[in-house]
């Protein structure tokens, strides 16, 4: 008998965690922390629907946060078994976590933990990352494993470098995870992978219900045009895996073609964005050829590398336009708070959310025209430009996710959709039934369902 129990990103668009169970042995298919406002983020702390020691394995698709973040604390708790992932992922993987690991830590020191922005409080340390990168193994794609008595194989889906659908065949049947599935068409990855016969699918729906704008380096260019205009500092919050790189290969386009934003001093003020960029570097099979060299990395000239803290406070030296990279892309922590701190008062500025951002983020509240906001204990007023250019997600809209589950070689049984908003995976639920004819539902957290 097979079961799958859905524990994180059913209702909600972070906490990844599907519970597999398969005559006896039982595996999650990533183990992700819930982020947001802080009823979701309590999430967290709910017991999980097995005992960390009773886990025989988990799977990984990708390595951001919400699909990986949880690792640390539940090998805490006691969880030893393998940890399956793409050798990109597990390096990924350990730049998320470490990162996360410290500025927890440092939220907590400095006393902000408490604040809406910062409401995860800290929850793994440096020795539980430690201990959960020791588990992993990791398995190209494209090659059979075992799991749990299965057989399971990744294949590439896009998103980020190393993030890969899942394959799990049993009894004559088989199960799919998307994980987070990419976009067609882009310029630093290959499109995802078509898919092959399944019986269940869960496909996540982050844009079930919208399409990404078809114009959005004009868009962009305009939105730099125009903050050039206004004479201050351009703040773009990004995340610093894949992200920051396709932010840097847009404003090289830009460059070539536009000899104001070519004139422009471009600050990448971001060390975990330097690490996953030497990830690009490492696994050149995984993405498509890099534009560029070491003077312009991802095709970005004039620009320059922050990674000291000495090093990104000499930006608020900068007088004059500039554009200043940051993480995180919610705002949730890391440098771009010091600078929506000292910018967000200022009219001359100009901030540009670049993707998808969850409610409760600080960055969904600053996009939705909140006023003022709280950071580092100070109350703001928001006179800076807030943009907010959906088009940079590295999310499929509802269009590509349909291309995708339409390379499916055989109906499935049943899609249950995860990784969404209620309102977006409802949308794409009558989508699927009407345009696929696929019996797809809406996964709720907790419920367990034959497979």
């Amino acid at each position: 008998m097979a079961e799958l129990t859905f524990v994180g990103a059913a209702g909600t668009v972070t906490g990844s965690k599907h519970l597999l169970s398969l005559d006896g042995r039982r595996a999650f298919i990533d183990c992700g922390l819930f982020q947001g406002t802080r009823d979701i983020e309590a999430l967290n702390h709910e017991p999980l629907p097995v005992t960390p020691e009773d886990l025989d394995a988990i799977a990984l698709t990708h390595g951001h946060l919400d699909h990986v973040g949880y690792l640390p604390k539940i090998v805490r708790d006691g969880f030893r078994g393998p940890i399956y992932c793409t050798p990109a992922t597990a390096d990924v993987a350990a730049i998320v976590m470490e990162d996360a690991a410290g500025l927890q830590c440092h939220l907590q020191d400095r006393g902000f933990h408490r604040e809406r922005c910062h409401g995860l409080a800290p929850f793994f340390t440096d020795a539980d990352v430690k201990q959960a990168l020791s588990q992993i193994k990791t398995v190209p794609v494209e090659t059979d494993f075992s799991f749990c008595g299965a057989t399971a194989r990744y294949h590439g889906v896009g998103h980020i470098i190393g993030a890969a659908y899942l394959g799990v065949a049993f009894d004559g049947r088989k199960l799919i995870f998307s994980g987070d599935v990419g976009r067609y068409n882009t310029a630093l990855l290959n499109d995802p992978t078509p898919l092959e016969g399944a019986d269940t699918v869960v496909c996540e729906a982050t844009y079930g219900d919208r399409q990404h704008p078809p114009d959005s380096p004009a868009m962009f260019e305009k939105a730099l045009l125009d903050g050039i205009e206004r004479g201050g500092p351009i703040l773009i919050p990004s995340f610093a895996v894949e992200r920051s790189q396709d932010i840097l290969f847009s404003i090289g386009s830009l460059q070539r073609s536009n000899a104001r934003i070519a004139s422009v001093p471009v600050h990448l003020d971001s060390p975990m964005a330097i690490k996953v960029d030497a990830v690009f570097a490492h696994y050149g099979d995984a993405h498509k050829p890099l534009p560029g060299g070491a003077d312009a990395p991802f095709g970005c000239r004039n620009l320059t590398v922050h990674v000291s803290s000495e090093e990104s406070k000499a930006i608020n030296e900068i007088r004059g336009p500039a554009i200043v990279i940051a993480a995180s892309g919610m705002a949730t922590g890391g440098r771009i708070l010091h600078h929506l701190h000292r910018n967000l008062t200022n009219p001359r500025a100009t901030v540009i959310f670049p993707g998808y951002l969850v409610h409760g983020t600080l960055g969904r509240i600053i996009a939705d025209g909140v006023t003022p906001v709280r950071i580092f204990g100070d109350d703001l007023e928001v006179r800076a430009t807030i943009l907010h250019l959906s088009g940079f997600s590295a999310h499929a809209g509802q269009d590509e996710l349909l291309r995708w589950l339409g390379t499916l070689q055989s109906k499935p049984a049943s899609v249950y959709l995860v990784h969404a908003e209620r309102t977006a995976a409802n949308v794409f639920a009558e989508v699927l039934k009407g345009r696929l004819g696929f019996n797809a539902a809406v996964a709720q957290r907790g419920v367990t369902v034959q497979v």
